[in-house]
């Protein structure tokens, strides 16, 4: 069996399955994607429902290892992979510690409020119509990106300092997804974004996470889609 059959992404079309391309391609790892769109009859694929009991994407297939969660993806693969790039420091330092402070906040302060906005704004039929929630949860994700300038504010390129990492992939991840939903961001952030948007794996990422099914889900003409 080739390296490329024991590793694959379930999942196309978001951006939390785009982390999982885009850190196989910042590691240029060999892997198979398998283009689950949610909310498609591609997610009742058997094989799929194999590897996610709770019918989610994405998932990573490494190895002996299966798991769902983008944050979780992203720790994995920087840490079983750190011999090929340097995309989190190493466990139990001081580094480390804020570097997962970043992660889990872009998670649960920056993604999260993105996640009420597709919710209640780009699937009402499914979750309920809610102008409230949508107008707090757009208020709540630029209080938290005001925590990322604060990071951003002493001219580093990048969260941890010279050199990109996991962190910025997650906030990046986020920002794009917040412009794509029409969320005006601060100029730091925007910048942060298009300095990683601007990296080689990134583009190849997006070239995988957006194949034109996925683009045409979305209704989005390019490869530019959140």
């Amino acid at each position: 069996m080739s390296e490329a059959a024991t590793r694959r992404v379930w999942g196309v079309g978001t951006s939390r399955t785009m982390r999982a391309h885009w850190m196989l391609c910042e590691l240029d790892l060999p892997y198979e994607t398998r283009e689950i769109i949610p909310r498609t009859e591609g997610m009742n694929d058997p094989d799929f429902l194999k590897h996610s009991a709770r019918g989610k994407v994405p998932i990573l297939e490494d190895g002996d290892v299966v798991i769902g969660e983008s944050g979780a993806i992203v720790f994995h693969l920087a840490d079983r992979y750190r011999d090929r790039a340097r995309l989190a420091p190493e466990p139990a330092t001081r580094e480390r510690s804020f570097f997962d402070e970043l992660c889990l906040f872009s998670l649960t302060e920056l993604d999260a409020p993105l996640y009420v906005i597709r919710r209640h704004e780009g699937l009402p039929e499914v979750y309920g119509e809610s102008a409230v929630a949508v107008a707090a949860a757009r208020e709540y994700f630029l209080r938290g990106a005001e925590e990322i300038e604060r990071r951003l504010e002493d001219g580093r390129p990048y969260l941890m300092g010279d050199d990109f990492s996991g962190a910025d992939l997650l906030v990046a991840t986020c920002t794009r997804w917040a412009s794509f939903v029409g969320i005006d961001l601060p100029e730091p952030l925007a910048t942060h974004g298009a300095r990683c948007e601007g990296r080689p794996a990134c583009r190849e990422a997006m070239q995988r996470n957006f194949p034109p099914a996925a683009l045409e889900a979305l209704g989005r003409p390019a490869v530019n889609a959140q």
